[in-house]
């Protein structure tokens, strides 16, 4: 039935042949990844400590650092709880909204993995609660509202107002953390309504106002945000792209766990797959529905428009038996089987998951347009492409370019860039001088509103074709 799940069949990109290795070594050498220690660093606290926080929509990430030695001990991280109220920021600011009682909820449910995170880390390593010295968080702009206690409900309407701005600073006892009440806790600057601290971190651990020429920092989560630089402008908006590419709002859709069909290759007449830690494939995460769309696309069998085609369409398309047999319509509309399951049942992509990825993807390139077309460039003069997230350090480049979530360029010029957000909050918490930096960028980068643009539906639709 196709199943390959340790067997090489081209879709592994663990060979390090296919990296982008010019363009890694150059942002290697501008210290872009945090294997490395500020220049200003000066280990002054004895025996102190200090964590760094991420929180993401779906997933929170907790960092604990040695501010002796400037290491990283350990990371942690967790679900963000508050998923039981959406699987978007949107829902989640519907929740609380105008209700006291539910604001109280939702915040102590981040609060409270922060603390089940803080716990792990002091307990792992043995340490008490009053060595730590500082916290740094960093996280979209709903998310850090909730944690710091203010109602996100401005958010969800024109003109997307944030309650607060710059960086803000409280005691630990201010924000509910478990630690030592008078423990610092720094917020990181959001830049606008729905672009978040998390963003001020990854354009801060890419180092992207260093590079010349044009630079694209794009950042896939449950939002898309992207940011372009160019000498020294910056800019950056926010795409409305949902959780399609988390598996929220596809049929099968799981994140990237253990059983999740990640990578898929049509190859030989029948369909390849590879799942997290090879185990019996469950469902199918983002990275996954990029990579089945995009081949199903290169075989023919998905059309431009996106209509997932049956065999009796695709005439002057040669397929075998076996793909043939995985193309069926019921009364749920039409779907390609991935995995013929024989007494569960079989984990399909679906014309709907289809349209889902079109929506979120002609989001993230819109925004990706309209942002070059405010420094009147083409997408053939993008020297790089940075990836930020979770997703990015998955993301298959080819399938991305193939489908268009991604610009068509060099795949050397572009490049995973890991947890941003993470890092960007880590260099804060062990410098000075990169806090002052975050201030600065926070204060820098123009924001563009999508909806204020008149040629948004206009890009928004090519966008959606493939």
């Amino acid at each position: 039935m196709g199943i390959e799940n340790n067997s090489c069949v081209g879709i592994c990109e663990n060979c390090g042949k296919c990296k982008g290795a010019k363009f890694l070594s150059e942002m290697n050498e501008r210290k872009t990844k945090l294997s490395f220690m500020p220049e200003d660093f000066i280990a002054d606290q004895m025996e102190k400590y200090g964590i760094s926080f991420d929180i993401g929509t779906t997933t929170v990430v907790g960092n604990l650092w040695d501010l002796e030695k400037g290491t990283s001990l350990q990371i942690i991280g967790k679900t963000n709880p508050q998923i039981i109220f959406g699987a978007d920021v949107i829902s989640r600011i519907n929740y609380c909204e105008d209700d006291s009682a539910k604001f109280k909820i939702i915040r102590d449910k981040i609060a409270g993995c922060l603390n089940d995170i803080i716990k792990e880390l002091l307990t792992n390593n043995k340490i008490e609660k009053q060595d730590i010295l500082k916290v740094i968080v960093a996280g979209n702009t709903t998310m850090s509202h909730i944690f710091a206690g203010f109602n996100p409900k401005t958010l969800a309407r024109a003109p997307f107002t944030p309650a607060y701005s710059g960086e803000k600073v409280f005691k630990a006892r201010e924000v509910l953390l478990n630690l030592d009440p008078e423990t610092e806790v720094i917020l990181l600057p959001n830049i606008a309504g729905h672009i978040g601290g998390d963003i001020t971190a990854g354009i801060l651990a890419t180092r992207m106002e260093d590079f010349k020429g044009v630079t694209l920092f794009i950042d896939i989560g449950t939002n898309g945000e992207i940011v372009l630089s160019k000498n020294d402008k910056i800019y950056a908006c926010s795409t409305a792209a949902g959780p399609a590419f988390e598996g929220a709002f596809i049929h099968q859709g799981m994140r990237a766990e253990a059983g999740a069909i990640e990578k898929v290759k049509i190859k030989s007449g029948t369909a390849f797959f590879k799942t997290v830690e090879s185990k019996e494939p469950v469902g199918i995460c983002g990275s996954g529905i990029i990579q089945v769309i995009a081949e199903l696309l290169k075989t023919g069998i998905i059309n431009k428009s996106g209509r997932l085609l049956m065999p009796v369409e695709l005439e002057g398309v040669k397929l075998s038996d076996d793909l043939k047999s995985r193309l069926r319509e019921n009364t749920d509309g039409r779907e390609f089987v991935i995995v013929f399951k024989q007494e569960k049942a079989d984990i399909v992509i679906t014309q709907k998951d289809i349209r889902e990825v079109q929506l979120a993807k002609g989001a993230i390139y819109s925004g990706i347009m309209l942002l070059l077309g405010l420094l009147n460039e083409e997408i053939k003069n993008v020297d790089r492409v940075i990836l930020g997230g979770a997703f990015g350090s998955y993301l298959n480049k080819e399938s991305a370019v193939e489908i268009g979530i991604l610009p068509d360029i060099d795949l050397n010029k572009i490049i995973s860039a890991g947890n941003t957000a993470g890092t960007g909050a880590s260099l804060v918490l062990l410098s000075e001088s990169e806090r002052k930096k975050a201030t600065h960028i926070a204060e820098k980068t123009e924001h563009l509103e999508l909806a204020n643009c008149s040629n948004f539906q206009e890009e928004f639709l090519k966008a959606m074709s493939f």
